[in-house]
């Protein structure tokens, strides 16, 4: 999921310990990265950093020999931030990681968990939602530069905070946007967030569901619309009937953490990842709904079917 911490735990574990290691490297968005300037640059920007000299290697998918002795003796810490594909994981480590020295660690961050699976990583960590004390206190350095809300502010404040639902970087953005108003405003805009998603966090939800192919949107998109809650099975059997292949679908969806499923087997979806789908829905049709591809509001179900206006 985005904006959950991530890149931020990944960085202050880097600062923590690369200072007992030989070589170290914090690349940070890798797939941006490699997609801009091409994997050749990428590998050579990740061995100068840490052979701390500039390489022009020709290929990434063969290291000379001089190199990896080197690497070999050396210990490195290495954080690969936002990898999006396994190729690209093994493009920059290699299958088996024959080059890195004894005692050397990697840390990868990735949306994707089928990432890690399949790259060979040994210990996946899922990162936590931020419980409601602690968002209260980055709500409020955010809001009001000090670790509690100003007086007479600390009710909306936990509106606010409830919004964001554990979400670090909703909490921040919500906690800066917020900052100097005044209390009519406060309320004028957690009104608008019920209706209006913020763009910025709406937007860094969306990276995930931009990665889907088609049917996977689809898929993702009923999710959100109507089987938030409803037991796995029964909503796998509805989807493959209407031709989703939705086995392999909803596991994407795992991977990606846009879905869980909860003790009883049932789906469930964070609150900000659900109102990012119904926002893609309205996208469809801002003012017409029924020119959407799905309705989930009664009333613009009935006022639809009243005025016969489905597309």
């Amino acid at each position: 999921m985005g904006g959950i911490g991530k890149t931020t735990l990944a960085a202050a574990m880097f600062q923590r310990v690369s200072s007992k290691f030989e070589g170290t490297c914090f690349f940070e968005n890798v797939t941006e990265e490699s997609k801009r300037h091409g994997i050749n640059y990428t590998c050579n920007k990740l061995l100068s950093k840490l052979l701390k000299e500039d390489l022009d290697i020709d290929t990434s998918k063969v290291i000379p020999s001089m190199i990896v002795r080197r690497l070999k003796h050396m210990k490195s810490f290495i954080v690969l931030d936002d990898v999006h594909t396994s190729k690209l994981l093994q493009n920059l480590i290699g299958v088996g990681r024959g080059w890195l020295g004894v005692g050397s660690t990697i840390i990868v961050t990735t949306r994707d968990k089928h990432v890690l699976i399949s790259g060979g990583i040994d210990k996946i960590h899922e990162v936590k939602k931020m419980n409601s004390q602690n968002s209260l206190q980055l709500f409020s350095l955010n809001a009001f530069n000090k670790v509690l809300p100003k007086e007479g502010y600390t009710e909306l404040s936990k509106k606010a905070i409830d919004y964001a639902k554990g979400n670090p970087l909703a909490v921040k953005v919500l906690g800066s946007l917020l900052c100097c108003k005044s209390e009519i405003e406060w309320n004028c805009a957690l009104a608008k967030l019920k209706k209006i998603p913020n763009t910025e966090i709406d937007g860094i939800l969306r990276w995930s569901y931009n990665e889907l192919d088609e049917q996977e949107k689809d898929i993702f998109l009923d999710i959100a619309c109507f089987f938030k809650g409803h037991e796995r099975h029964k909503v796998t059997k509805i989807l493959n009937e209407c031709g989703f292949f939705a086995d392999i679908g909803i596991k994407h969806l795992l991977d990606k953490a846009l879905i869980r499923v909860d003790i009883e087997n049932c789906i469930q979806m964070h609150d900000l990842i659900q109102e990012m789908g119904k926002q893609i829905v309205r996208e469809q049709s801002l003012k017409n709904p029924g020119q959407r591809s799905r309705l989930w509001d009664p009333k613009e179900v009935y006022d639809v079917l009243k005025n016969n206006r489905v597309r």
